[in-house]
């Protein structure tokens, strides 16, 4: 029983992860609630999930909200610039969809690869925004490199995130109870592998000390 409670055991390391994950999924819903702000949460909550990854224990609200209040301002002119191009290309896409004849449909294709590129990006800005010192162009720039370098990855963060939404629109209290009770910390986990990985191998240290100037 001793070594159950050996914090270095894998049943208590498993545990920590676990109780980690419910933790920074409330602080990533709390940071949520204003809506514009979730772009600051999401960074917030890679700045823990990664670290997760890395095999640490981190102070989860202390890390978290840190994070939160030191990339508020970048983190959420990001998210309203994604908001309102997505906005665009979708609304573009109803335009087309709802007063086009069937055989100008294809016009509708452009707006789709647009509102991918725009996911691509963000699936990697706010990562990159929790864990480099960069600037606004350098952010943009990396993002749009790393989702295609690693575009395999980027898909498949895009086949995660829909399924997610069509759970939510098949089974939408079911998928709502599991992304309140811990579901936003394990996709982000999720992504967080991949991403420590990314990372590293653009030399990138992972480490609760550690600040990286760039890729």
């Amino acid at each position: 029983m001793t070594s159950f409670f050996d914090k270095r055991s894998i049943p208590m390391k498993i545990l920590t992860a676990l109780c980690n994950l419910i933790l920074v999924n409330i602080c990533f819903i709390i940071g949520c609630i204003p809506v514009f702000t979730i772009g600051a949460s999401l960074t917030a909550t890679y700045k823990i999930t990664i670290k997760i990854a890395a095999g640490e224990n981190p102070s989860v609200f202390r890390d978290f909200f840190s994070c939160y209040k030191e990339n508020f301002i970048r983190s959420t002119a990001f998210w309203i610039v994604y908001c309102i191009l997505a906005a665009f290309f979708g609304f573009e896409i109803y335009m087309v969809r709802t007063m086009l004849p069937k055989e100008y449909q294809w016009s509708m294709y452009p707006a789709f690869f647009f509102l991918f590129a725009i996911f691509a990006s963000a699936s990697y800005a706010f990562p990159l925004i929790a864990w480099f010192d960069e600037t606004v162009k350098q952010t943009i720039k990396n993002s749009l490199l790393l989702a295609i370098t690693n575009l395999p990855t980027t898909i498949l963060f895009a086949v995660v995130t829909a399924g997610v939404a069509a759970a939510w629109h098949f089974e939408m209290i079911i998928t709502f109870s599991i992304l309140i009770f811990m579901g936003f910390g394990i996709v982000a986990l999720l992504f967080s592998f991949f991403l420590k990985r990314i990372f590293e191998k653009h030399g990138a240290v992972i480490t609760s000390d550690e600040e990286n100037t760039g890729l």
